[in-house]
């Protein structure tokens, strides 16, 4: 497993190459798919949130900036949980990458 020269050791891989590429490549297509849903998820949210300020406002009793207050306090929460999916996507195709980047050294 280990070989020893003069000056360095050099380890073999306990995982053949290609297999750690293509474990790699799996990693980043589940990833991608975290990385679209996420990001529908932001464009569904942001949508909602859109129209029930458009529908808050047609009510007589809430100011513009109230109805806004009103949707964005509704809104934050899926928002935010969407961005940290796409985040976590995002982070798993970077991770794929490295792996894949010294598999071979």
């Amino acid at each position: 497993m280990y070989e020893r020269s003069s000056s360095a050791i050099h380890a073999e891989s306990v995982v053949p190459e290609t297999a750690a590429r293509i474990e790699a490549r799996r990693l980043a297509g589940i990833a991608s798919i975290f990385v679209w849903v996420g990001w529908l998820m932001v464009i569904y949210a942001a949508f909602g949130g859109l129209l029930w300020w458009i529908d808050l406002t047609s009510l007589e009793n809430l100011t513009l900036v109230e109805a806004l207050g009103l949707s964005l306090d509704v809104v934050a929460g899926p928002l935010f949980l969407a961005l940290i999916v796409a985040g976590l996507g995002h982070c798993a195709r970077l991770f794929a990458l490295y792996v894949a980047d010294h598999s071979s050294s």
